[in-house]
């Protein structure tokens, strides 16, 4: 058995060599996540997820087992499922340009999870980055899978647990969402806002982080020219931004996760990131890991085939296609 590892821009190539119906579950669970059938030049995706069931007999199981959450973060970031009141937003986005003061838009550290200025709706120009945003990210990043870890997992997991192992040393379940979500996210914008405003220090309280928040925009906002709002999908901080007087548009997260359809760009996205944030996920007779031992890049991520089939044709296509790269073509 053999693992190659491929980075995310070889995603399609792993995708192209898949039937024209893929599978996608969470191997440790043996849990359905959705499957998706080509369809000209899209793919039609049908999901299997609810609300989060009951928990189990163990909370360290509870907090690394995926979760309703962690799957709609997935989609949200893939951008294959939306805010059920984005139609409102766009609305009032356009109403905002009418204003004679520049309007800049805050979003809080939930919208870096979901990728939403992935989107393009929001210039980069047009953003105010709080500095909170990077210290929740830095605050969750690096915890880590321990071997002991790993020995109390194994005993609760029902499915392949063997594959736990890949994880030691890696990054526990919070940490990973930071680090492909939300660290990705800010990585990309950050140099481009409008402008940086600095906050007090984050404390252990999150209520009292929403405030700290929340202060920062209402700071900037008396002593500059320009018209904040915030955006967050948290109702603690929607009440206290209306508290405060601080304008905000609070952006409702789906309560389901109903996609009709997807670009198949938008497949190997949300591919990459549940790899990324479950650590694992099985395509039909693959295992696609985005968390192993010797990671050490984001993109990076490793394909082992089961039942017997070989990584033969993925190789030779790769090779193929990283030798074409070298000769720099222009288009």
């Amino acid at each position: 058995m053999r693992d190659v590892t491929i980075s995310k821009q070889e995603i399609p190539i792993l995708l192209n060599q898949l039937p024209n119906k893929i599978n996608v579950d969470y191997p440790l669970s043996n849990d359905q996540i959705f499957s998706a059938e080509a369809y000209k030049n899209k793919y039609e995706i049908e999901t299997q997820l609810e609300s989060d069931q009951n928990l189990s007999d163990s909370e360290l199981w509870d907090s690394e087992k995926p979760k309703f959450d962690d799957y709609r973060k997935c989609f949200l970031s893939s951008n294959i499922i939306s805010y059920t009141n984005l139609d409102e937003f766009l609305h009032d986005h356009k109403t905002y340009s009418n204003l004679k003061q520049k309007v800049v838009y805050a979003p809080d550290t939930n919208l870096f999870y979901n990728q939403f200025l992935s989107t393009g709706i929001i210039k980069p120009n047009d953003i105010l980055l709080v500095e909170t945003v990077h210290k929740e990210i830095m605050r969750m990043l690096n915890k880590k899978m321990t071997s002991d870890i790993i020995s109390d997992l194994k005993p609760v997991v029902k499915y392949q647990k063997h594959l736990l192992d890949m994880f030691i040393n890696g990054r526990r379940k919070k940490s990973r969402i930071v680090y492909n979500l939300a660290l990705q996210e800010y990585l990309q914008f950050a140099d481009q806002v409008y402008a940086k405003v600095q906050s007090r220090d984050l404390v252990v309280d999150r209520e009292e982080n929403d405030i700290i928040f929340v202060e920062a925009v209402k700071r900037y906002k008396n002593s500059s020219s320009t018209y904040p709002v915030v955006l967050s999908s948290d109702r603690q901080i929607r009440d206290v931004c209306d508290a405060s007087g601080v304008p905000f548009f609070f952006l409702e997260q789906p309560k389901e996760i109903k996609p009709e359809d997807c670009t198949p760009e938008q497949l190997c996205h949300l591919l990459c990131n549940l790899a990324g944030v479950l650590g694992v996920i099985q395509i039909n007779n693959l295992l696609l890991f985005g968390e192993f031992r010797g990671k050490r890049n984001v993109n990076d991520y490793t394909v082992r085939f089961l039942g017997g089939e070989t990584s033969v044709e993925l190789e030779r296509d790769l090779e193929i296609c990283r030798e074409l790269v070298k000769l720099r073509i222009e288009r």
